[in-house]
């Protein structure tokens, strides 16, 4: 149990992390898409939810946690590849469906769900290091 609550907030600070610095990569590499997040369609900073933000990470590395213990077993291979495998079912089967609902009900672009899926992938993959690093 230790081994899995100390996965679960080593993932959850990297994720932390990782999300500032894509955060900040994301307005300096792609200006233009950062300018989408103020459209009418994104809440303002003062409407109170900006602790989700934060809390993000946490709740994201608790569901995958949940998943590794599960199915870590069958995920192929080394380190690396059980990251990539476990990063690409999250972005299947979670990501994927839920962005084709947002895309269908806000006025979002292409790029902006794109980026989206890319991001989810990239915080599953992570975790997914940190799992099989510290509780393989």
């Amino acid at each position: 149990m230790r081994k899995v609550i100390s996965a679960v907030i080593v993932s959850s600070i990297i994720l932390l992390l990782v999300s500032f610095g894509l955060l900040y990569a994301m307005i300096a590499i792609f200006p233009n898409q950062a300018e989408e997040y103020f459209s009418p369609v994104f809440r303002w900073s003062n409407a109170g939810t900006d602790w989700m933000f934060y809390a993000h990470p946490f709740v994201l590395s608790i569901a995958l946690k949940w998943f590794w213990e599960r199915y870590k077993q069958i995920l192929p291979g080394g380190t690396i590849l059980k990251a990539v495998e476990l990063a690409f079912v999250y972005g299947i089967v979670a990501m994927l469906p839920v962005l084709w609902l947002t895309f269908s009900a806000i006025d979002i672009s292409p790029l902006m769900v794109l980026s989206w899926l890319g991001y989810g992938i990239l915080q599953a993959f992570v975790a997914g290091l940190v799992f099989a690093k510290l509780n393989p």
